[in-house]
């Protein structure tokens, strides 16, 4: 037997694109192996220097934290590389997991369709994944440039939800793909994924039968189901790309403008965060164009299947070409992820051959290892200082110039509000149904003591909903009404006084309050700059009419 199928299909063609393919994937397969180790040794040794930070004070402890956690971007890159294990291996065993019954499938080892669901759900799992952490990369790189967010703040508004919603939709595929009995052979016979059976008979229903009617009525919502996902995560990276390269060339600097007196040391810094911003969008650009060559493929073949181009017309280059490169994006991957450690090695030591950098670079665990005379830290170094500068200045930007004074007691309050006692409802804010120990407690406790280690929590829990005066769950009103928020610790709620408004404030005077001329107790007061922390058992007294400076 000499053609499967057709005279234009041989058994040669076959095998010439099935060997393509086990080769091709078995390289991406490789490669994804090295990040996957890689990265891994990154995450050992930052686990193993965080040991090491146990004893750091108080007052290092929200920036020793940051520097215990890895990189988002290690994190989607190490998810990236294990999607593309499971999407090469079902490239590399697809030829043998194939139904042997289906007659495209040549080297297909079982009349059970049991491994090709197996092999299937390598391939759906896989590809989707992989297409969703190439989104989210690609958007990754947009908020850290275009927005300027920091690592941590990427991992606490988006991060999280990123894997959720892969997970989700990873498993709700899967889960219905076994319940429709959809994971079949495909026409090509060299995989198996969400496709009617005996394969090709969609196409060619006179030479391979006709469909199964049960797994043929869910095949076009796995179909329109596989388009949306794929057309989401194409234009998230597009417009991700544009974001970001709009942001690079349409700015001379994201941190600031060189000042016309600067020194040599500035010079060098403001050339070399250049140099860094730059560096980075190249990473960005590769990551994308890299994705889209391997899966120009997949979309010609289905505007080839749209036509009503059988598989097995399809011109011989495409046939090879379409093998090559869709199982091939790790193999790309591993060299653009250590690009810019493999150039910073040559640069330090150019006698040092590009795969021997590249080797010292995955066994490094993706940065470039420690050499003598070398300055390997300062990117990093300048884009911790960058990252501590934004967070610095998203503090200043979100702190209020408002001080916040914690009324003691509610029936105190109420008395030097009303001295009269003629009146139960107190021109002031108030305290309602609290107990003054607890708020007491959350401004003593040892573990609050330093509020912005606890501000990323409260502002997460927050919402949004009340304006940060200081970093604390105290909110800002501005009308009558009473607005209840949880205390820090996870109490029961209660509310908060705003006695205050800021309107002079220097380093030797007291803020100038307004309260409509009357006294208050005060708990404690919580000054601006989040520095100082006074309380004690017995409520202050501060005289809001007449503070001077």
């Amino acid at each position: 037997m000499s053609k499967v199928n057709s005279d234009d299909f041989s058994v040669g063609q076959w095998q010439a694109n099935a060997s393509t393919q086990i080769i091709s994937a078995s390289i991406s397969f490789i490669a994804s192996l090295l990040i996957v180790a890689s990265t891994s040794k990154s995450f050992l040794s930052e686990k193993k220097r965080s040991n090491t930070n146990t004893t750091a004070s108080k007052s290092n402890r929200r920036f020793s934290r940051l520097n215990k956690k890895t990189s988002p971007y290690r994190r989607i890159i190490f998810l990236i590389s294990v999607s593309d294990i499971l999407y090469s291996l079902a490239f590399v065993t697809g030829p043998f997991m194939a139904q042997k019954t289906n007659p495209q499938a040549r080297w297909g080892v079982s009349d059970s369709n049991a491994a090709c669901k197996v092999n299937g759900l390598f391939f759906t799992v896989g590809a989707s994944t992989s297409l969703l952490y190439y989104a989210s990369l690609c958007y990754f790189y947009y908020c850290k440039i275009s927005k300027r967010m920091t690592d941590e703040q990427f991992t606490r508004t988006f991060e999280k939800k990123i894997h959720i919603m892969i997970a989700c939709i990873c498993i709700a595929n899967t889960c219905l793909s076994f319940a429709a009995n959809t994971y079949n052979t495909y026409p090509t016979g060299t995989f198996c994924t969400n496709a009617n059976t005996p394969a090709g008979c969609d196409q060619q229903p006179e030479l391979y039968g006709e469909c199964d009617p049960k797994v043929e009525a869910y095949i076009p919502y796995f179909t329109y189901f596989r388009i949306l996902v794929t057309i989401f995560s194409v234009v998230v990276m597009l417009y991700s790309m544009i974001r970001l390269v709009h942001s690079v060339l349409n700015k001379d600097r994201i941190y600031g403008e060189l000042p016309a007196d600067h020194t040599q040391e500035q010079l060098l810094k403001y050339n070399l965060r250049k140099q860094l911003l730059r560096e980075t969008m190249s990473q960005a650009i590769m990551y994308t164009v890299s994705w889209f060559i391997c899966q120009s493929a997949t979309i010609a073949v289905a505007v080839l299947i749209f036509t009503g181009v059988p598989h097995e017309k399809f011109p011989t280059v495409f046939q090879i070409y379409y093998s090559a490169f869709i199982p091939l994006n790790s193999a790309f991957n591993v060299f653009i992820y250590t690009r810019p450690a493999v150039r910073h090695v040559r640069r330090m030591d150019p006698s040092i051959s590009r795969f021997r950098a590249f080797c010292m670079v995955l066994k490094a665990g993706g940065e470039a290892p420690n050499m003598e005379q070398s300055s390997s830290s300062t990117n990093q170094q300048l884009q911790q200082d960058d990252e501590q500068q934004d967070e610095q200045q998203l503090r200043q930007e979100k702190r209020s110039r408002k001080v916040y004074y914690q009324v003691c007691h509610p029936d105190q309050a109420f008395d030097k509000l009303q001295p009269n006692g003629s009146s139960r409802e107190p021109f002031g804010y108030y305290y309602h149904n609290c107990d003054p120990s607890q708020v007491l407690d959350s401004l003593m406790d040892e573990n609050f003591a330093n509020l912005e280690d606890e501000y990323n929590e409260i502002e997460e829990r927050m919402s949004g909903e009340f304006e940060l005066g200081v970093r604390m769950n105290v909110s800002t009103f501005s009308g009558p009404d009473r607005t209840t928020v949880h205390n820090v610790d996870k109490r029961e709620p209660f509310q908060f006084l705003q006695v205050s408004q800021l309107t002079n404030e220097t380093d030797d005077c007291e803020p100038r309050l307004n309260l409509g001329g009357e006294n208050v107790h005060m708990l404690g007061r919580l000054e601006s700059n989040n520095e100082d922390i006074e309380a004690d058992n017995d409520c202050h007294t501060v005289d809001v009419s007449s503070s001077e400076k």
